[in-house]
């Protein structure tokens, strides 16, 4: 029966490129989880040897992995610039084959850190699509720099500022002592965290706005004990050892700082008296 020779004959030789074709794809499915596991490893152990300072052997490491991606690039690129070197970070951002916005932040957080604002605002300008950390990284570099009308200007032009965008903010205008427009800011705020609450109660203290900063203490949802020592210190230079002593008292965990403006407080205010 000719047919069914012919028929018999195909089958091994049409299954066999099947059978091939499938050994070959499990062949690149296992390397591609083995590298991918690689580089996963890796990139862990470069940030962990960054993490200790051991720079040298996170970039020997950097060096040995074949196939990187650009979590590689970045963990390197971090770890140069956090073990204070920027300009071999700069080197390796101008040679990555990729990057991402993670990427450009980091540049931009590296020359914040370094003080070169003029230079974290060019990465700034020129990051493709900028995200909130872009934004809060070059508005707190302005801030910390005094220079808060262009970290303004930043704000305002900011898609959508976070509760880190309106803190950073209102830090910069009670630094300039303008009150107004921190407060302004502070009540306009759609979300509050503790850290937003504590730089405006500080700042009040810090400026001898008393009443206002205790007006703000109390309403504060979750009182922490930088808020808490800030509004001791303000008892105590107001002299009021009675309310600093239990407003002390209430806080849970105190830390050296509370301590220390409680116990010199009361000694100028009246040495003979221990806590």
């Amino acid at each position: 029966m000719p047919g069914s020779l012919v028929s018999n004959s195909l089958k091994p030789t049409s299954s066999f490129p099947l059978a091939r074709h499938r050994h070959s794809l499990l062949v690149l499915l296992l390397a591609k989880h083995f590298s991918t596991r690689d580089v996963y490893h890796a990139n862990l152990n470069i940030a962990a040897l960054s993490r200790t300072g051991n720079v040298d052997a996170a970039r020997h490491l950097f060096d040995k992995t074949t196939t990187k991606d650009v979590v590689t690039w970045n963990s390197m690129l971090t770890a140069y610039w956090q073990n204070g070197f920027l300009q071999h970070s700069k080197a390796l951002f101008d040679s990555m084959p990729l990057k991402n916005v993670v990427s450009w932040n980091s540049m931009i957080a590296a020359c914040v850190q370094n003080d070169m604002l003029d230079d974290a605002f060019r990465y700034f300008a020129a990051t493709p699509e900028k995200n909130a950390a872009s934004y809060n990284a070059m508005i707190s570099g302005f801030v910390k720099s005094g220079r808060v009308r262009e970290a303004q200007k930043l704000f305002e032009e900011m898609p959508r500022p976070n509760v880190v965008s309106y803190t950073a903010m209102i830090d910069g205008y009670v630094r300039e002592k303008e009150f107004w427009r921190a407060r302004a800011l502070f009540d306009a705020m759609p979300h509050r965290n503790e850290v937003t609450w504590t730089v405006m109660i500080s700042g009040l203290v810090e400026n001898g706005l008393y009443e206002e900063a205790w007006e703000l203490f109390e309403r504060m949802p979750r009182k922490n004990v930088v808020a808490s020592t800030a509004m001791i210190t303000g008892f105590c230079k107001q002299g009021k050892m009675e309310e600093a002593w239990n407003l002390f008292q209430q806080i849970r965990c105190r830390d050296r700082a509370s301590w220390n403006i409680m116990i010199t407080g009361q000694y100028v205010t009246c040495p003979l008296v221990n806590l």
